[in-house]
């Protein structure tokens, strides 16, 4: 089960946030965590700040900070009401590495954001600059809600790959913590829950490339027999997904996952995607692979983003 202790808000505009925070504290409720609301603040340049003596600078960021504490005070009211623990913070800066330092000071268990203002009115385009950084650099689950849908979830896609070079059949952690986040998040709402997994048999051209005798049923058989390889280890990663939730809809299919996930996605009407940022197989240091980047390029819907725990983000404290 997809444990949450502190769950981070990250609002940019309260008054077209509200079914989001209404989630929120839903979930904070269910899952007996605390939520902390955070607002930054563009920092004032030193263009502006040139033209304005200390005591008018401070004056100015006392109003700028009233005024987004103010903003939040409806939401303060309302978590008390349902017994939640909610707290408010206003910084300046970038919102993003704001948003990093935070979950590492407070060790938050999901972020929860709206997508950036500045695309929600682009097509086939969903996440912004602020989104993008997020997505590359936090360091714990990021749940990215595409704005103008509905929170309340239809659908829910989780995106796994697997490992077929194994002497043995193993469960990847990573591929287990994105069928729990995925489970819980389709539980709660009744949602019916997908498994994706695109497979490749990369060996193919390899094999026809020393072997020009084969024939087409050669490669047919060769390429069947990948294809068993990954449905087996497909099989043995989600078993306990299985057992929870028996109508679970699984997608096994060939093609490079660039290409195969955002089809899925859009064919299958998905609301929220669960998906690892960071391939099995990556360069250390990597902080979102090629793969993931392209798929998040594509797709249009909710997002909800998981790096492996041996992740490290660039940004310090």
């Amino acid at each position: 089960m997809f444990e949450v202790n502190r769950i981070l808000l990250v609002s940019q505009n309260p008054a077209e946030e509200q079914s989001l925070f209404d989630w929120s504290l839903a979930l904070a409720k269910r899952k007996q965590a605390s939520i902390k609301c955070l607002r930054v603040l563009p920092a004032m340049s030193s263009s502006v700040s040139v033209l304005l003596d200390e005591s008018s600078i401070r004056e100015l960021v006392k109003k700028q900070t009233q005024h987004a504490f103010e903003s939040m005070q409806d939401w303060s009211i309302q978590a008390r009401e349902q017994g939640v623990v909610l707290e408010t913070q206003v910084e300046f800066g970038k919102l993003f590495y704001k948003t990093v330092q935070q979950v590492l000071i407070d060790q938050v268990d999901l972020v929860v954001k709206q997508t950036d203002e500045d695309v929600k009115n682009l097509a086939h385009h969903v996440f912004g600059s602020q989104d993008m950084h997020l997505l590359r650099k936090c360091p714990c689950p990021l749940l990215l809600h595409q704005q103008g849908s509905p929170v309340t979830l239809n659908k829910v896609m989780a995106s796994i790959d697997v490992d077929i070079e194994s002497e043995s059949l193993q469960v990847e952690p990573l591929n287990q913590v994105i069928l729990s986040v995925a489970q819980d998040m389709a539980q709660a709402d009744n949602a019916f829950l997908h498994i994706a997994h695109a497979w490749q048999a990369d060996a193919e051209n390899l094999v026809r490339y020393w072997n020009s005798d084969l024939s087409d049923e050669d490669m047919l058989r060769f390429s069947e027999k990948i294809r068993q390889q990954h449905l087996s280890a497909l099989e043995y990663e989600i078993r306990a997904a299985r057992d929870a939730m028996p109508d679970v809809q699984v997608h096994a299919a060939k093609g490079d996952a660039k290409e195969v996930i955002p089809k899925l996605v859009s064919n299958h009407g998905i609301d929220l995607l669960v998906m690892g940022t960071i391939g099995r197989i990556g360069l250390p240091g990597l902080m979102i692979g090629n793969t993931a980047e392209s798929i998040l390029e594509q797709v249009e819907c909710s997002v909800l983003a998981i790096k492996p725990a041996s992740f490290i983000t660039p940004i310090r404290i």
